[in-house]
Parts: structure tokens; C-alpha cells; sequence
């Protein structure tokens, strides 16, 4: 199987993509799939720590869940001073 095209994928966080990708090289079912997918998520984790394959917060992109005001303000405050 070619690992560089999977890791682009678990990197881009396309995950079904990647899933079809091991089971059409490998010929495995969809569980065995989900195996190899996530030992290969422990391998990439392991190789750069500090990087997770497709983790992202919702803060990344200004929606839900975004922090608004400051930290050392209460939070009806901070909702206010957002308004």
C-alpha cells in the first residue's frame, strides 16, 4: 500500500476517503479497514507529536465554541463586552 497517499488523506482529515483507499489496495472489510486506519493515526502521532492528523478545533475557524472576551472576565461579562 502506498503510505504517502494515506497520509495525505488522514492529514487532510478525509477519512472515508482514506478508509476506501486501504480497503480497495488491501481488499479488507470495513472493520479490518478501520484497524489499519487507526494504527496508522498512532504511527503518524507517534512520528510527529507535537502535529495530530486531523485535529481541529472549532476556534480554528471562528465558530461555534470560539472563546470571546477576555479569560479573566466572568462570563456574562465577556458576552457583553462581545455585543
Amino acid at each position: 500500500m502506498d503510505n504517502r497517499d494515506l497520509d495525505e488523506l488522514v492529514r487532510a482529515g478525509r477519512n472515508i476517503q482514506a478508509l476506501a483507499l486501504i480497503r480497495e489496495q488491501l481488499g479488507c472489510s470495513l472493520q479490518e479497514a478501520i484497524d489499519v486506519l487507526n494504527e496508522h493515526h498512532l504511527r503518524l502521532k507517534a512520528e510527529q507529536p507535537h502535529k495530530q492528523p486531523n485535529q481541529r478545533s472549532s476556534a480554528d475557524d471562528d465558530g461555534p465554541g470560539r472563546q470571546v472576551g477576555r479569560e479573566d472576565q466572568p462570563v456574562d461579562q465577556r458576552r457583553a463586552a462581545d455585543l
